[in-house]
């Protein structure tokens, strides 16, 4: 976006183009010692046919929340101008995930899917994460193969 002091209200409130903000909404039932956005969320809608979605297999998922900052909302044209596109939204249209157009796996979230994955039931986006980088590592080796022939 090629702005020099883009920033996080967290990490530099000073700064003019404040990125990341505090989150404008709080869950309703998180404990008051909780970040203002805690424990499961419902009616995270997803764009459909994005990546996100793909992995999923639907266009609404419930979520796990730990945080206090969001995407601030007045920058989302900049942001999606520079590839990164909203494909995850709360009730109210507030961006929950983007994804970078065009890459074989860049999102970023702010629910957490460790928050509700198990070993006996590994999150999807987990688990989509680890396919992709196999089939990397299998690539590169091949490719290592091929050059070494």
């Amino acid at each position: 976006m090629k702005f020099a002091d883009a920033d996080s209200a967290e990490h530099n409130p000073q700064s003019t183009h404040i990125i990341i903000s505090p989150v404008l909404c709080a869950v309703p039932q998180r404990r008051p010692t909780d970040p203002k956005l805690c424990g499961p969320v419902p009616g995270i809608r997803l764009k459909p046919g994005s990546l996100l979605q793909r992995i999923y297999g639907r266009e609404e998922v419930v979520e796990e929340f730990f945080c206090n900052y969001e995407v601030n909302p007045e920058y989302e044209p900049q942001l999606a101008s520079a590839g990164l596109d909203v494909v995850a939204r709360g009730e109210h249209g507030e961006a929950r995930a983007v994804e970078l157009a065009g890459h074989h796996f860049f999102l970023a979230t702010l629910f957490q899917p460790q928050l509700s994955s198990s070993p006996q039931k590994p999150h999807p986006l987990l688990t989509a994460f680890v396919r992709v980088a196999a089939e990397f590592s299998r690539r590169a080796q091949a490719s290592v193969q091929t050059a070494r022939a």
